[in-house]
This record gives structure tokens, C-alpha cells and sequence, in this order.
């Protein structure tokens, strides 16, 4: 018998369309770590390449989240998120006005990776609307690209091109 190449299983072995909303989180969420991976190997700043090695084993729990159909992500990875920015927020400097991000390889990359999860996320707010992810996973997925910018401005080392 042949297999249906436009359909693929989740992790309880189900099967769901190539093309459904879950397919497109989980492959937006590993497109999103490809990119922050890239980062982290062009990342100068010793905070921004760990804080992106921390994340990018977080993504492979934001994946779980979607292909699980169980709430992974709890307030506790939520609260941790918000410790990190915390503490990039207290060394950055941020601009008062809107600013070219890229000035470098590190930052271009950065940027990327930053649009990226923004295009994750809003494919993860949709299954939350369905109900198939929890809210403190979307909330996370929400700082993360808050947390990518800190480390734009970080790796730019307070150095802004005003637009």
C-alpha cells in the first residue's frame, strides 16, 4: 500500500495534512530555531550565544507543545522567559526611537531569526484559539522575539543607526 505523502503523523501517531495549522506551527517554530541557531554561531556577545543555546533547546519543547496536543509549556517556563529579559534589560540600552537593527552579520542574523518567531508565534496564537496549545506557551513564544530584540540591542553594543 502506498503511503499519502500529503499527510503526516503527530507524535501520538495520528495523522494530520501536510498542510494543517499544526504543521505549519511546528514547522514555523523549526524554522524560527534554524534561525536562532545561525545566531548563535555568528553571536560575538557571550550573554546573546548562551541565552540562544538556552533557547534553542526551549524550541524543541515549543515543538512538543504543538505535535503533543499536551500543554508542555507551563507558568514556570513563562516566569524563567521573563527572568532572562530581566536581565538583559538591565545592560541594554534602549533607543528612543525606531532604529536599523542590522548593522552586522550577528545582528542581521539576529533580526531574522527575531521575524521568524514572530511568524511562529502568530501560527501558535491560532491553535490557541483552537485550543490545541496552552496560553503560557504562547505568552513565551510572545517575549521570545521581545527577548531577540534585547539581544540585537546587546550585540550592537549600544551602537544605533536612528531611522
Amino acid at each position: 500500500m502506498k503511503k499519502d505523502v500529503t499527510q503526516t503523523h503527530l507524535l501520538d501517531r495520528s495523522l494530520v495534512n501536510k498542510d494543517s495549522d499544526i504543521v505549519w506551527a511546528v514547522g514555523s517554530v523549526d524554522e524560527a530555531n534554524a534561525f536562532i541557531g545561525l545566531a548563535k554561531i555568528h553571536a560575538k556577545d557571550e550573554m546573546v550565544k548562551e541565552t540562544l543555546a538556552f533557547i534553542q533547546r526551549k524550541m524543541f519543547k515549543a515543538g512538543m507543545e504543538i505535535v503533543s496536543k499536551e500543554n508542555v509549556f507551563s507558568d514556570e517556563d513563562f516566569d524563567e522567559m521573563m527572568n532572562i529579559i530581566k536581565k538583559f534589560e538591565k545592560v541594554v540600552e534602549k533607543p528612543k526611537k525606531f532604529i536599523i537593527l542590522e548593522k552586522d552579520e550577528a545582528t542581521a542574523n539576529l533580526s531574522v531569526a527575531r521575524a521568524v518567531v514572530r511568524r511562529a508565534e502568530r501560527w501558535c496564537v491560532r491553535l490557541y484559539k483552537k485550543g490545541l496549545v496552552s496560553k503560557p506557551f504562547v505568552e513565551w513564544m510572545n517575549k521570545l522575539s521581545y527577548l531577540i530584540y534585547l539581544m540585537i540591542l546587546k550585540e550592537s553594543g549600544g551602537e544605533f543607526e536612528y531611522v
